[in-house]
């Protein structure tokens, strides 16, 4: 119970999709009803309300809410035009979600990027603006809209693609991204046709919710705002910290979590560090174990990113380097304790150090974007690298690791403990060199969003569709147990005489509820790109997967759980006179031989989503009867909310 009940906690913070849109000024999504009013007429606005802009040589704010009305106007129209991209890029009617403003977060805004005293400097150093990301379901955008340019200010996005990693936002053109998730920060850049030293741009902001959630909704978006109007309190104290002692205690303190929490989530990423420690604690200790479990999530990033191509490469370049890191710790943590209790074989550890080292030399000569298949994914073109390895050894990344694996196996102590170990990590390698010889991918014309489209065709009857949900977590609960039984983590089946003896070898076992959370979130990552149907998918295979493990269900019952289960489907499109899925593709085609993969790999994150659209149109007439959630504006007289006021 708890490690489920860790696994359920953990959930939110383990949030996967930066969620992040970027629009050029001469794109359509830019358009702004009545035209944007020139850069000095927003200079004027802003000094006119801030004098202290003009003096101080600092970065500026001034609230929205009390601007002109001319000015408002605008920014209304502003509004407008970034909400429907935010909504066109995430979906938010497709996947019955609200997006509503945050306008009393929204504020008039000049950078001053030069300046890195006080807390300043938190805008020139890695960061998330918020703290609520650990929340599941729900997502606040930050947007920068540029007013002014040609100017020197460039943002950096570091998990994007390479066209959206440093973008400098001139008039019209405007970045949103996860207030709460995404990692981001501002350079000066000097630019040969900028007039500009600082920049002025509109910082507007939005939140996103289920619509299910309607009643609790509003309430994040004021939990993001009161914090907002708690942190621009303490940059204010902070911004000059030369006026006392207060002051630079504040902004030493703000820079320096600033600091430690965003190299923290650009280098490694707080989600890989929850999967990889829950997986390392699924061990319970043993090391072989860790490697099989842990050690291997790094193959598991390269191929679904490679097969579905649905991940930004800054941010699959991060995890895959993370998830190799935690894969290397563990091979040279398992390998010096062995040699530390039974001596150094020379022969063993030459051929490992040469082989890694080899692969680690080719690493450097291609580089992170191209190793991580930013060709294949449409973000870098490249000529062909020819300097060596490259050229002369064929595949010398894979080589060398195998070698160095191959070191590792000489080792006579070590080798035969680490050979299981040694045959998967090779498979392993084989198989993504597979994957880039030919080249195997899903068709962008059979995307997630398009086959789930297709499926829906087939799944319009509400009871069709709760049927299904419930028979396929039966189906799956009789997998899951399968595979529990068959990789030994079934105390009943391990010959354990007494429920003493029972309870005993469960503890010492590895535990198949977190090795379901930490997979099954990898799994999703990559390849469900509808976050809330993520999070549920995992919650539901931590939720089956504890239960079939405490009730230790036999080989028996878990058969019969996945034939009743696949029985109840097709019992299901009988009563509901729907025709399956299935017979819409029923050839003997490689399409449909892929179709049918694609069917059974998202079919669970399908029909948690017709589910999902199922019960919001059921309860929420009723849910939106009972008005919104109020949310305690406490800080508001410790803070002071202008919005208030105006």
């Amino acid at each position: 119970m708890k490690a489920a009940a860790l696994s359920l906690a953990l959930l939110p913070a383990l949030v996967a999709g930066e969620q992040a849109t970027w629009c050029d000024k001469k794109d359509a999504c830019a358009t702004v009803k009545g035209g944007l009013p020139k850069p000095a007429w927003w200079e004027k606005e802003l000094k006119k309300m801030q004098p202290a802009c003009e003096e101080e040589g600092a970065t500026c704010h001034q609230w929205t809410s009390l601007l002109s009305d001319k000015a408002k106007g605008v920014l209304d129209n502003v509004l407008t035009t970034v909400e429907t991209k935010i909504m066109e890029g995430s979906k938010t009617k497709q996947r019955n979600r609200v997006l509503r403003r945050n306008s009393q977060m929204d504020e008039l805004y000049l950078s001053a990027p030069r300046n890195s005293e006080g807390s300043d400097r938190v805008f020139i150093t890695p960061h998330i603006d918020g703290f609520l990301g650990w929340l599941p379901f729900f997502t606040a955008y930050r947007c920068v809209y540029g007013l002014t340019g040609p100017h020197e200010t460039v943002t950096i996005q570091p998990m994007r693609d390479p066209d959206e990693q440093e973008v400098n936002v001139g008039p019209g053109d405007f970045t949103c991204f996860d207030y709460n998730r995404e990692i981001h920060w501002i350079e000066h850049r000097a630019q040969a046709n900028a007039t500009l030293d600082d920049r002025m741009v509109l910082k507007l902001h939005f939140y996103e919710f289920p619509a299910i959630f309607s009643y609790i909704g509003d309430a994040f978006g004021d939990a993001n705002a009161q914090y907002n109007f708690f942190a621009r309190a303490a940059f204010l104290a902070s911004q000059f910290p030369d006026k006392d002692i207060i002051s630079r205690l504040i902004a030493r303190g703000i820079n320096g979590i600033t600091l430690f929490g965003g190299s923290a989530e650009a280098v490694f990423g707080y989600m890989n560090m929850g999967i990889a420690l829950i997986l390392i604690s699924a061990a319970r200790g043993k090391g072989q174990t860790m490697l099989t479990i842990a050690g291997t999530c790094h193959f598991a990033v390269y191929i679904l990113a490679f097969v579905f191509r649905s991940v930004r490469l800054g941010m699959l370049i991060r995890d895959a380097v993370a998830m190799k890191s935690i894969s290397a710790l563990l091979l040279t943590g398992t390998y010096a304790w062995e040699c530390a209790k039974t001596g150094v074989n020379l022969k063993s550890f030459a051929v490992a150090v040469s082989g890694f080292a080899f692969s680690a030399y080719a690493f450097m000569q291609l580089g992170p974007a191209l190793t991580y298949f930013g060709q294949e994914l449409g973000q870098v073109v490249s000529d062909p690298v020819t300097a060596f390895p490259y050229g002369t050894v064929p595949h010398p990344m894979t080589l060398g690791s195998i070698v160095g694996l191959t070191g590792l196996r000489l080792h006579p102590t070590y080798g035969p403990k680490f050979h299981a170990n040694y045959l998967l990590h090779v498979a392993l390698y084989l198989t993504v060199l597979g994957l880039e010889v030919t080249g195997a991918s899903v068709p962008a014309g059979m995307s997630y969003d398009s086959t789930y489209t297709e499926f829906m065709k087939f799944h319009q009857d509400a009871g069709n569709v709760i049927a299904h949900l419930f028979t396929t977590a039966l189906g799956v609960a009789g997998v899951i147990g399968m595979a529990i039984n068959y990789f030994g983590l079934n105390p009943s089946l391990n010959g354990a005489a007494n429920d003493a003896k029972k309870t005993g070898a469960a503890r010492a076992m590895t535990s198949p509820t977190l090795i379901a959370f930490g997979w099954s979130w990898i799994l999703v990552r990559y390849t469900v790109p509808d976050e809330d149907v993520a999070y549920l998918t995992v919650a539901l295979f931590v939720v089956t997967t504890y239960l079939v493990s405490k009730l230790q269900w036999s080989y028996m019952t878990c058969f019969a759980a996945l034939a009743i289960g696949m029985g109840g489907q097709e019992l299901a499109h009988h009563v509901s006179g729907e025709m399956p899925y299935l017979n819409s593709y029923a050839e003997v085609t490689p399409e449909a031989a892929l179709t049918f993969i694609l069917h059974n790999v998202w079919l669970l994150p399908f029909e948690i989503r017709a589910a999902v659209n199922v019960a919001t149109a059921a309860y929420l007439p009723a849910i939106n009867e009972m008005g919104r959630m109020p949310f305690p504006q406490w800080l508001d007289n410790a803070v002071g909310n202008p919005q208030l006021a105006a």
